[in-house]
């Protein structure tokens, strides 16, 4: 009778303990759960930061350890650099690398490699006064017109003193003409780079090209009349030249004279004969383009 009176005793308190704790456990949630403070769709929770694609606006502060934009950037107020509360509209104290970027809108900052620069007036300025961007220049004659129709020439001198970058035309275009060497050699004829000329083995030029004042190749000749030991004839030679601005070289000798036949049977001479000209053999002869 003891033991049945006992388990009924254990199994109301089981009971009442269970009841017990599920009841403090509701109320500790409905102690934990605010509800909302205002009709839908008002006062709803903050958004909490996402990952998605939709633009979100935030009110308050953002702290975060490592930032990354891949995409444009946007200050509406001053923008601090190791400054928790700028002063400027771009204040720095901590250290900022700047692409050397090419792009020309008005306040684009950049570095050169030597300066920071801004862009202002059209021009690249530079920020620190270490650089300013030069304005005039002083060119080297243009270069020989290149096969792809442009030529080039460097920068002498620039100025204002000490300026850096600028906008120098170093670059032309032209029309390209084959070198004198090469069209002189597809007429035929040999180039001769010291003198400009090109010769060509004959007497004349070839089409196209026309003799530069008197720039030939001779060779020597020597010139006698017969029998002029006896009648009063005589001989010479020329000289001769080799790719020269020269005239052809002459000498001059004297034609035997008659021989009379005396009724004696003596053979006597009749008078001295004619001076005559000896000239070299010219065999090349030099050339201009027309």
């Amino acid at each position: 009778m003891y033991n049945i009176y006992m388990q009924k005793t254990i199994t109301k308190f089981l009971i009442l303990t269970i009841i017990l704790t599920a009841a403090l456990s509701v109320n500790y949630l409905f102690a934990a759960w605010v509800g909302p403070t205002q009709a839908p769709p008002d006062g709803n929770t903050s958004t909490p930061i996402h990952v998605g694609s939709t633009n979100q606006v935030k009110e308050g502060g953002l702290s975060v350890e490592a930032l990354s934009v891949f995409g444009s950037g946007y200050f509406q107020g001053n923008v601090g650099v190791g400054v928790v509360t700028p002063t400027e509209t771009l204040d720095i104290s901590g250290g900022v690398k700047v692409g050397n970027t090419t792009n020309t809108n008005a306040g684009t900052i950049r570095w050169t490699g030597a300066d920071f620069q801004g862009y202002m007036g059209g021009d690249w300025v530079s920020l620190t006064g270490a650089g300013l961007a030069c304005t005039s220049f002083t060119y080297s004659a243009w270069g020989e017109c290149q096969s792809n129709n442009t030529q080039t020439r460097t920068v002498l001198t620039s100025s204002p003193s000490g300026c850096v970058g600028g906008n120098p035309i170093t670059t032309q275009s032209c029309t390209y003409v084959l070198p004198m060497s090469t069209q002189c050699a597809n007429a035929g004829g040999s180039w001769e780079a010291g003198q400009s000329v090109c010769y060509f083995s004959d007497s004349s030029c070839a089409s196209g090209w026309s003799p530069k004042n008197s720039y030939s190749s001779t060779l020597r000749n020597s010139c006698s009349s017969g029998g002029f030991r006896t009648c009063g004839g005589s001989s010479c030679s020329t000289s001769q030249h080799f790719r020269q601005n020269s005239g052809t070289e002459s000498c001059t000798y004297r034609q035997a004279g008659g021989i009379y036949h005396h009724p004696s049977g003596q053979s006597l001479c009749q008078g001295g004969g004619n001076f005559l000209t000896c000239s070299a053999s010219r065999y090349e002869i030099g050339c201009t383009k027309n």
